[in-house]
């Protein structure tokens, strides 16, 4: 039988362009995507810095911690490649860290792990929370080596050598957190699997299911890279933060396949998850596989979803259940659509009896799981006599096949236990075939399994058995404030009696259900006596990585006092009074109104402020996967704010805007929450741990940016073709930003060439379109250079921050063989983001432009860099020829990103031949007409200036350039053949000040702008500055950068250069006067409505 690499190879034959997977943020805004030639690629990036930076052995252990997104799908396969052992595990969030962390602690131990495959932002995340909580690593993890997978761009060297392991990888079932066990998965086990799981052709997957866990990792990850179809996926967060998300996935890319636990399917269907909006854009009609799994399925629940959703297309004959586990590889039954109805008090002593559907009392209905599928065989059988009881008994499910996983790993007399059960006969005789105990009760009836609940978890009351999900069940149904999924019944005893224990977990605080009541529904509907009933917080309830309940551990903290109690009430009969009695600590009256001691404050502004942004406080991912700048902007403004009006106010101006990008969002909100409820000596020991944190991400961020001033690749010494040189095409990115469009337009002006242009798009039509777009937006367009622009410019469908720049193999080849002259102008311009934030595009993006020159024939690179690489730079002139080399004076992303790919460009200059030029643009403003469409900061700032009447009295240089003459220059510099090798400082001629613009602005328009200096200028504008203000996200900038702007007020940039090959142009165009590029920026700024003022025809002179 084929490996499952074997057959994803054949795969990658087949279909190299064909997308594999996708993963998607709460918007459906797609964030990585990979076609089966790339995910190969990557896989073999990985395992090529495996093999050769690590020491590793075929068959070593290693973890995997990754959050919700495909790089952990790409370790696991590199993994796979050298003959490694991948072991996923749930990555620590803030939420249950502790018990999270020892679980993986154990899991590192008990596997014998080698090493932690992560990203960084993980990393950062699990040492914040170690801080936090007060621990010292002293577990295996700390040993290990954390390898950040992420920084693997390109490949170390050769081939990592390959290696296979009779051990796939090792699935560590969810069980107790002290004592998991790790399940072996072969080969043969999730081929055979994944040939009798999916159905269909060409599957197109739409899973948000975690990708620790099997449903979620093998059914839409490992089954389609072997079977050939496609996954588009996103966070399990973002569906409970947007569960139309789930259904909008489905419609955009035609879904054939998609899966979930119960939970999913009547969350979804709860008022207010969606509206008439989301429903009227749905269309399921392409699902012909829907499966619901890994937890009980309720038969309502089951109905009430197919009722919902058949007029938005959705087949009932597509919808089933279906029964599977770990200890199977995935899947055992599917297929169920029926369901069962059957005598409770039978039941409850083991017995069958199917009764009528209109039966309303004593009945307990079961949804069919479907019957096995391939050479899966399902026996129920006795759990003490290991009698096969037949069909139409209850009994523990037993299976064998070839998906029958090899073991518990390091586990032989368990092995022996569940995965070698002989079946007895009646006459002595054993049966020669072995099978895997489930430790599931269920019965064939019609030659389909239905799964009445865990042997282990069965509740035995005074001999009677009931199931605890059907207890379970009737809690909540009983109130809207009890949480589905978070609900553990089980039993316990007292002296020598049995008796039940609900522990519930409520949804509001302030609402405690009647406990009265629900323990009456218990009572009538399973004839049961409830002994206590505990009201807890959700997040205290444990639950296994797929979203099961852990009722023994949940039983276990119960017994221990362990569980974050709101209300316990104990016994019948003090129920049946309204009395409280244990942890709760209130005054209860058994209707939900109870007065408990702390347990009913009002909500926190954190908790308001964490719904505003529709955050459920346990994502793993970081503010800015979820947030824009803007965004981002506001809440960092909002917790300021708070954290002063609770007397915080020295603390909220140590927030730190780039230490925040590296939290995750969970982390983010516990952390500020602690600033409010905790004592001054925690306050202190968090605030002593966050500067230790900022000081570790400084020297992390600078090593990681000096290790990305090397190329990441090792091309030949470059030859050039003098005559290639003088004729081919021109490559560009960066085309519809604020500048591209002005490169555009002189590039058509200037040249004949034909021009390819990156664009991130799906087709080239539509790539053409956002080009087209862009030059209309920004007004660029004459009729001579829009008839030029049809006949000479190309769209290519690509991406600045991917691999090949997103560019398949064929049209690389073509393009690199093709281009002579590239001008890169790609660049994401953000002013709050972090570098690692902004590193793909700005750096890796660079390291790619530089393959592109240096592949095929050799091209000339035109760099367009900026002023900001100096920083907050304090040297008197700066040089064209010099560089800042001082990385303290780069300290946001924008600065420090593009000042490693400067250096990238000069390194590949020095070391292999690369010919080219850097420019470095300073402040880029509208053209000297008004045009442009972008409200970059010079733009937002001047319009704030207007619009307060504010000025600022410091001497700093202000080089406002007009975006169409900075343009026009470049492309003429970058034609003289003298120039190359050099750096350019397309900046002003002359030296001007903030004073000199205001004074032309005030010619022009008659505002009269009170003057104040720098530190009191930066107070107006915190004083002033509103949401609503363009400045806005902005205002953290510049509060935090006043002192190192005042210190750089006798800064002056040298263009000497710039000037000498400018005019040496037939092209080349001198500087506009002051006054035209003032009033250029007024025209933008009033045609776009950002200003009050009125902006008169005429120049300054001619309207004095």
């Amino acid at each position: 039988m084929k490996t499952v690499l074997q057959h994803f190879h054949d795969r990658v034959h087949e279909q190299p362009g064909k997308t594999l997977f996708s993963f998607s943020d709460i918007n459906g805004q797609v964030k990585e995507h990979y076609t089966y030639e790339e995910f190969n690629h990557r896989i073999e990036v990985i395992a090529s810095h495996l093999a050769i930076n690590h020491n590793f052995q075929p068959k070593d252990r290693i973890l995997l911690a990754f959050p919700p997104g495909v790089e952990m799908i790409c370790a696991f396969f590199a993994c796979v490649r050298m003959g490694l052992i991948p072991v996923p595990t749930y990555p620590p969030a803030t939420s249950g860290f502790q018990a999270a962390f020892y679980k993986m602690a154990f899991i590192a131990k008990d596997s014998g792990a080698k090493a932690v495959l992560t990203d960084q932002d993980y990393y950062f995340s699990l040492k914040l929370n170690l801080e936090r909580n007060n621990m010292k690593d002293k577990t295996d993890l700390s040993t290990l080596p954390w390898i950040n997978t992420e920084e693997f761009r390109d490949m170390a060297g050769a081939e990592a050598p390959r290696n296979e392991s009779d051990i796939l990888f090792i699935q560590y079932t969810s069980g107790s957190t002290s004592d998991p066990k790790g399940v072996m998965v072969s080969n043969e086990n999730m081929v055979t699997n994944a040939h009798i799981t999916v159905d269909h052709e060409s599957p197109i997957g739409i899973s948000w299911l975690p990708q620790y866990h099997d449903m979620g990792l093998i059914g839409y990850y490992i089954f389609f890279a072997i079977m050939g179809g496609t996954t588009h996926g996103f966070s399990s967060l973002d569906f409970i933060r947007r569960p139309a998300l789930w259904l909008e996935m489905i419609t955009k890319y035609k879904g054939t396949a998609s899966s979930a636990p119960n939970f999913a399917y009547d969350y979804i269907l709860q008022p207010g998850k969606l509206t008439e909006e989301n429903l009227s854009k749905i269309d399921l009609s392409s699902l012909g596989f829907l499966m619901t799994a890994a937890e009980p399925v309720r038969p309502e629940v089951y109905r009430r979803f197919i009722e919902f959703f058949k007029p938005y297309g959705l087949d009932p004959k597509a919808h089933y259940a279906a029964f599977g586990l770990a200890e199977n590889t995935l899947a055992v039954t599917n297929y169920g659509h029926k369901s069962l109805s059957l005598d409770t008090t039978k039941l409850q002593i083991n017995k069958l009896e199917i009764v009528d559907d209109s039966q309303e009392e004593d009945v307990t209905e079961i949804q069919s799981c479907g019957p096995a599928i391939g050479d899966n065989v399902v026996k129920i059988v006795d759990p003490d006599t290991h009698l096969d009881l037949g069909d139409n008994s209850i009994g523990e499910v037993w299976v064998k096949g070839k998906s029958k996983c090899l073991g518990y790993w390091g586990r032989p007399e368990k092995n022996k236990e569940t995965f070698e059960a002989v079946i007895q006969s009646s006459n002595g005789h054993q049966d020669t075939d072995t099978y895997m105990r489930t430790g599931d009760m269920g019965f064939l009836y019609d030659n389909e399994l239905y799964i009445c609940g865990r042997l282990k978890d069965m509740i035995i009351v005074r001999g009677l058995n009931y199931y605890p999900q059907d207890i379970e069940a009737i809690v909540v149904d009983s109130s809207s404030n009890i949480r589905n999924g978070f609900v553990a019944a089980f039993e316990i005893t007292e002296g020598s009696e049995e008796k039940l224990v609900v522990v519930a977990g409520v949804k509001n605080k302030k609402q405690i259900p009647s406990a009265i009541k629900i323990t009456e529904e218990i009572r009538k509907k399973l004839n049961i006596v409830t002994h206590s009933l505990t009201f807890v917080t959700t997040k205290s309830i444990p639950k296994t990585s797929s979203g099961k309940i852990m009722r023994q551990k949940t039983k276990q903290m119960w017994l221990a006092g362990e569980l974050e109690v709101i209300e316990n009430f104990s016994s019948a009969s003090e129920i049946s009074e309204g009395s409280v009695n244990g942890n709760g600590n209130g005054n209860g009256n058994g209707n939900g109104n109870g007065n408990g001691n702390g347990h009913h404050e009002d909500e926190s502004p954190f908790m308001k402020l964490k719904a505003k942004y529709g955050f459920t406080g346990d994502e793993t991912y970081s503010l800015v996967h979820a947030l824009d700048s803007l965004d981002l902007a506001v809440l960092i403004h909002d917790i300021k704010e708070l954290l002063a009006n609770k007397g915080a106010k020295t603390m909220s101006k140590q927030i730190d805007t780039r230490l925040l990008q590296e939290i995750s969002i969970s982390e983010f909100f516990d952390l500020i929450e602690q600033f409010r409820t905790s004592s001054k000596l925690a306050i202190k020991r968090m605030k002593d741990a966050i500067l230790r944190l900022q000081k570790e991400h400084v020297q992390r961020e600078q090593k990681r940016m000096m290790e990305d001033v090397t190329l990441k690749i090792a091309p030949e010494v470059t030859e050039y073709d003098p005559e290639f040189l003088n004729s081919g095409k021109i490559f560009l990115t960066g085309g519809t930003g604020f500048f591209g469009p002005f490169l555009i337009k002189s590039l058509l002006e200037q040249s004949n060439d034909t021009i390819y242009i990156l664009v991130r798009a799906s087709t080239e039509e539509k790539g053409m379109e956002r080009l087209r777009n862009a030059m209309e937006l920004n007004g660029v367009f004459t009729e001579e250079s829009k008839r030029q622009f049809e006949e000479r410019v190309v769209a290519v469908c690509g991406d600045l921050g991917k691999n090949r720049l997103g560019l398949s193999a064929e049209m690389w080849t073509k393009l690199t063989n093709e281009c002579h002259t590239i001008y890169n102008n790609g660049a994401l311009v953000n002013y709050l983001f972090n570098y690692e934030k902004m590193r793909d595009a700005n750096v890796l993006g660079t390291d790619e432009i530089i393959r592109f020159a240096l592949d095929g024939k050799a091209k000339v690179l035109n760099h367009i860099s900026t002023t900001f690489t100096w920083g907050w730079a304090v040297k008197d002139v700066l040089l064209e020829a010099d560089y800042n080399d001082n990385l303290n004076l780069l300290d946001f992303g924008y600065s420090q990103t593009k000042w490693v790919s400067e250096r990238i460009v000069v390194d590949a200059m020095n070391k292999h031949g690369l010919k080219a030029r850097i420019f470095r643009p300073a402040l880029i403003t509208p053209s000297i007409d008004g045009g442009g469409n972008n409200f970059d900061i010079s733009v937002r700032l001047m319009a704030f200036m207007v619009n307060q009447m504010i000025d600022v009295d410091a001497h700093n240089q202000v080089s406002f350039t007009p975006a169409d003459v900075a343009a026009n220059n470049i492309i003429a510099i970058s034609g003289i053949e003298e120039s190359m090798g050099g750096t350019y400082h397309v900046v002003r001629d002359d030296y001007n000040t903030m004073m000199d613009i205001t004074e032309i602005i005030n010619q022009i328009t008659g505002v009269t702008f009170d003057r104040f200096d720098t530190q009191k200028f930066v107070n107006q504008i915190v004083e002033r500055c509103e949401q609503e203000d363009l400045l806005f996200p902005l205002l953290d900038f510049f509060v935090r950068s006043v002192d190192k702007i005042s210190s750089m007020e006798f800064k002056r940039y040298d263009s000497t250069k710039y000037q000498q090959f400018r005019d040496m142009s037939p092209y080349g165009q001198a500087d506009p006067s002051l006054e035209e590029t003032v009033r250029g920026l007024l025209l933008f700024m009033k045609r776009h409505n950002i200003i009050k003022v009125e902006v008169p025809e005429g120049t300054p002179a001619e309207i004095s």
